[in-house]
């Protein structure tokens, strides 16, 4: 329970930016919570759990946090210093570094145990270890088996290695420190989609490997998908939601030509009726994502059982994004075929600030874009970052971006029209790059000229593969080999037991 606590240790108010922080972090101020040190400012990540202080210069107000909230007045419920910057300051002593031997971390209800450096062999009897090294890692699952043990390298997990040049290590989950088992809480996803190149995997990973409740999906200009829809039974179109509505919410597909800009009206309207639904059906959690994006669990835990984990109290939680790295411009099954993802958020071509998951049962939550949601005065849900837990992110958001070739060039062949002004706007310079090549495409194609397949013409086949490479496969040289993570989804398995086995989509 939060409470004000005047203290008198300074005389002087001063206003706390980056510096400050740091000059704070040398004091020594003591009172009946023992140290505080400065942990975050006003609207950053918490990066570690137990008793937090909010405020500015006087005065503050305490709570019990858990890892990953967010310092600000909605995670405390009040301000104790309205219209001024404020910040975080955490009790205790500075927790141990992640880099020394700690016998035990606790990670979303689960407890693991340092088992061997790269190179030994971790004994494990849980048979669940995972390898690699602060946020970035990969894992094993062998059965539980007295005395089993694997090898904490490359070649123990497959070959793959989660953080390339990194001096990594092997953590065993403990087989006696599993939770008890509580009904994980139901999930449904809301997205638009719009002649999707594989909605069938799409189906099959959320809906039946994610163990996802519902699918609530706004279908615009999908000419198949209700001669795919027909092939469903009964129970599994009761999975999905289907609405066909257009930008200004009536019936049919009348979606402008030039629709960069006017694509986010229509996800917030999904989101709103998804998130109304949604209660009506006594869901509890509900994600907006697209057809290009998969939900991955480097555990292989589903979204349920992961997001059980969040304290009550917390309306939205936070998951962080990445980016498929695709082999060449021939890739055709980009969900099935692409085993490597780009972690750096800082290279990215699309969006880097992830996606939410939000509690259904808070009525005061409203979409706020694409990304996040918050009470209807435009202030933050109380909201937890799942990057921030001891092992980074129990989930993340994988963006198959433009992929495959044919549909980055459907997409920005209809964006080519976009305005020179709005292309100023856009703020991703590979949609900048793509729809200004387009644009320049279209106007050449509509003055009568025809593309020809030969060195240095931009509109050809060759040409425009040669741009999306260079900006979506490891050619990119943005992105960093260092920087990038392999990543295991099973889908022979998915698809041989898949209820959407025989659906053609």
């Amino acid at each position: 329970m939060t409470r004000v606590v005047l203290l008198v240790a300074w005389a002087l108010f001063v206003r706390i930016d980056g510096a400050s922080l740091r000059s704070r972090a040398k004091e020594n101020l003591k009172d009946e919570a023992g140290l505080w040190r400065p942990c975050a400012n006003e609207g950053e990540t918490i990066a570690e759990e137990g008793l937090v202080r909010f405020g500015i210069g006087l005065t503050f107000v305490e709570g019990q946090l858990p890892r990953g909230a967010t310092c600000s007045v909605a995670t405390f419920r009040s301000d104790p210093s309205p219209g001024i910057v404020k910040m975080c300051e955490c009790a205790g002593n500075a927790q141990v570094s992640f880099g020394e031997d700690r016998a035990v971390k606790d990670d979303m209800g689960l407890s693991w145990t340092r088992c061997a450096s790269e190179g030994e062999n971790c004994k494990c009897d849980s048979g669940t270890v995972r390898f690699g090294s602060t946020s970035r890692w990969v894992v094993t699952e062998t059965g539980a088996k007295q005395g089993s043990q694997v090898l904490c390298s490359t070649q123990g997990f497959g070959g793959n290695d989660p953080a390339s040049g990194q001096n990594k290590e092997c953590w065993c989950q403990m087989p006696d420190a599993a939770p008890v088992p509580v009904a994980n809480p139901t999930v449904a996803i809301v997205l638009l989609t719009r002649r999707p190149p594989d909605l069938k995997s799409w189906l099959q990973y959320h809906l039946d490997y994610m163990q996802v409740k519902h699918v609530f999906m706004d279908v615009e200009d999908t000419p198949h998908f209700n001669q795919a829809w027909a092939t469903l039974s009964k129970a599994d179109q009761d999975r999905v939601t289907v609405w066909r509505m257009d930008a200004h919410g009536t019936q049919g597909d009348k979606r402008p030509s030039d629709d960069y800009t006017t694509l986010q009206a229509r996800q917030l309207a999904a989101m709103s009726r998804a998130k109304a639904v949604s209660k009506e059906m006594g869901i509890d959690w509900l994600i907006h994502i697209d057809d290009d994006e998969l939900l991955y669990a480097p555990l292989h835990k589903p979204i349920g059982q992961i997001l059980s984990s969040v304290p009550t109290g917390y309306g939205q939680a936070y998951l962080p994004n990445v980016e498929a790295i695709y082999k060449s411009s021939e890739v055709q099954s980009c969900f099935t075929e692409t085993n490597m993802v780009n972690m750096d958020r800082y290279s990215f071509v699309s969006y880097a600030n992830g996606k939410a998951a939000v509690r259904v049962a808070d009525d005061d939550a409203e979409p706020a874009g694409p990304h996040q949601w918050k009470t209807s005065q435009g202030l933050e849900v109380p909201s937890i970052h799942l990057d921030a837990e001891t092992f980074g992110s129990p989930v993340w958001l994988v963006h198959f971006e433009s992929c495959p070739f044919v549909r980055w060039e459907d997409k920005f062949w209809e964006l080519g029209n976009t305005s020179p002004a709005k292309i100023k706007a856009i703020p991703f310079p590979f949609y900048k790059d793509s729809i200004t090549r387009m644009r320049s495409c279209r106007a050449r194609k509509e003055g009568g000229e025809s593309f020809i397949e030969k060195q240095g013409e931009e509109c050809s086949e060759a040409a425009l593969k040669d741009l999306w490479s260079s900006w979506k496969t490891a050619r990119n040289p943005k992105i960093k080999s260092s920087e990038l993570m392999p990543i295991t989804i099973p889908w022979a398995k998915i698809k041989a037991t898949s209820s959407f086995a025989q659906l053609k989509l």
